[in-house]
């Protein structure tokens, strides 16, 4: 198999992504045809489950972009599970040790560099013959960094073989730092965490992404270093897009309010 997102990571090419809640599987292949790197389906906040896991996968694979699955926790069998079913990578969230991300590190890697068990029982079909030899280094483990903890233990987190990225949840972040989510942007303490996060990252050959809660923190992110960034969802685009439309034809009347789909 060939992981085309970590390819274009590891010969230093920026990537941007998306994100799929809506457990509809026509709304996720029409994203993955629209020329994303990678699109996150999203089992933790999503509304989603498993069975729609393996509904949305064999759609994404349609394209080149690249599936990846955030889990709703840090628990070996759903992170093997979601690579089973296809996932090319995982976002773990709330990782706030080492040990947690050696325990989520050791899910994504088969024996002797993990503890993951063989049973690739879609994955071997989508990926092909070679997938137990190339699955251990083609497999993204992303862990997030979203709590006062995690950051207060980036480095040591970062250090830990077997994962391969560090992604910033801002929200969680940002309210773990005891700052408002409307702040957050200008807040020197946070901007401050996210450069802790990509500092961290550089010193251990890791990758960094976050979650973009707006166009223009997408573009700040990448010109600091990031390596990846989501840049909208699913139900965010979509909402955007029909508000703007009755907007339009609406003159004198602004748009309602719209809840930010960020996390």
């Amino acid at each position: 198999m060939k992981n085309l997102t970590l390819q274009s990571w590891r010969n230093a090419r920026p990537s941007l992504g998306g994100w799929i809640s809506l457990n509809n599987v026509h709304s996720a292949e029409a994203m993955a045809n629209l020329g994303f790197d990678w699109l996150c389906i999203d089992l933790q906040h999503g509304l989603l489950d498993y069975s729609d896991l393996t509904r949305i996968l064999p759609a994404i694979a349609t394209t080149d972009t690249t599936p990846i699955v955030r889990v709703a926790w840090n628990r070996p069998e759903q992170i093997m599970k979601a690579l089973d079913a296809g996932a090319q990578g995982v976002i773990v969230p709330m990782v706030n040790s080492a040990e947690d991300a050696r325990s989520a590190a050791a899910a994504c890697r088969y024996p002797p560099a993990g503890e993951r068990s063989f049973g690739p029982i879609r994955a071997a079909l989508s990926e092909g013959a070679d997938y137990l030899a190339s699955a251990n280094t083609e497999i993204a483990c992303i862990v997030m960094i979203e709590t006062h903890d995690a950051l207060e233990r980036v480095e040591d987190i970062a250090r830990v073989e077997g994962v391969d990225a560090l992604f910033v949840g801002p929200a969680d972040l940002a309210l773990s730092l005891g700052i408002s989510l409307s702040d957050a942007p200008n807040e020197p303490r946070f901007q401050a965490a996210l450069g802790k996060v990509l500092s961290a990252a550089r010193k251990n050959d890791r990758f960094a992404g976050i979650f973009g809660y707006s166009l223009e923190s997408v573009r700040s992110a990448l010109a600091a270093g990031f390596t990846f960034a989501s840049i909208g969802t699913d139900i965010g685009f979509m909402t955007s897009a029909a508000a703007n439309a009755l907007s339009e034809l609406r003159p004198g009347r602004p748009p309602e309010s719209r809840e930010r789909h960020g996390y």
